[in-house]
């Protein structure tokens, strides 16, 4: 996000009574001005508020709720949007919200969570922020790929354990499994040298950004699956995009996606140009399913 260096424009506020001269540096004119428009726009407010509420599954408080909105419209205000562009901007919220509580658990509900999360995450202007504090309060991240701007949560982490130990038995129906910190530091660890901040790190993969949504869709679909149906998803798992599935609506069926984007999907996966090293990667999954097999659960 650029920030605004002066205002050139004399900024009025009716309800609070405030004049500010031009030229004035942004940070000025927001301590001066801002904070009444927050409290006063009940648009954002209530929309923050239905958002966020949905996000945590439990009621903001009154200082969380104003630091909210404060920030939400000083971050739209640096952009150049104005009262009402603003406002318009937060109602769009209502509708990730809506998805966030009624499809609570489903690929497409969990993939929009991962979504709003990177995209927060790695935003300069949200460095600091409640807003960030809070998205990132239901599920720590836990392995950052920072120049490929992707990210795991622990429940990322937890979902490729459960995935790994299904594969481990070829009669098993998938079921989630309780894993214990130590694993999942274990896991961590190994992930983040893989795609973390350093030298040799390689860019993370879709995969490894979508495990929580995938299993969910495996449990919640594996009895609608025909034996090939299966054999390719334990393939899948196993090796990630090195075995996409030959069923391209599978991706669909499994993540909540549309028929063009279960083919995009499909087709990266399919394409040369997303493999990384052989052997980094084979040693990385040897590793992972490794772990996930192990009975430290």
């Amino acid at each position: 996000m650029q920030t605004i260096t002066s205002i050139w424009i004399r900024i009025i506020s009716a309800a609070r009574g405030c004049f500010v001269p031009a030229g004035l540096l942004s940070a000025l004119i927001f301590i001066s001005c801002v904070d009444g428009m927050a409290q006063s726009d009940q648009v954002v407010a209530h929309a923050q508020k239905v958002f966020f509420e949905a996000w945590l599954e439990r009621e903001l408080s009154g200082d969380e709720l104003r630091k909210l909105t404060d920030e939400f419209i000083v971050f739209y205000t640096k952009q150049g949007k104005n009262r009402t562009e603003i406002q318009d901007t937060a109602k769009l919220f209502l509708g990730d919200a809506k998805i966030l509580r009624e499809q609570k658990g489903t690929p497409r509900a969990i993939t929009l969570r991962h979504e709003l999360l990177e995209a927060n995450y790695f935003n300069p202007g949200m460095q600091n922020t409640t807003e960030l504090r809070l998205l990132t309060e239901p599920d720590p991240v836990r392995v950052v790929d920072p120049g490929g701007e992707r990210l795991m949560t622990e429940r990322d982490v937890v979902a490729l354990a459960n995935l790994y130990a299904f594969i481990s038995n070829s009669d098993e129906v998938p079921r989630s499994r309780k894993v214990s910190q130590k694993k999942i530091d274990a896991m961590t660890s190994e992930l983040d040298r893989a795609f973390g901040n350093y030298p040799r790190a390689r860019q993370m993969n879709n995969f490894f950004r979508e495990t929580t949504a995938l299993w969910a869709g495996i449990q919640r679909e594996w009895h609608n699956l025909s034996d090939e149906q299966k054999r390719q998803v334990r393939e899948y798992v196993a090796n990630g995009y090195r075995a996409p599935m030959d069923d391209y609506m599978l991706y669909g069926k499994l993540l909540d996606l549309n028929t063009f984007a279960a083919f995009r999907h499909w087709q990266n996966d399919s394409s040369k140009s997303m493999i990384m090293e052989q052997a980094e990667l084979i040693h990385l999954n040897e590793f992972l399913i490794k772990m996930g097999r192990s009975s430290d659960n």
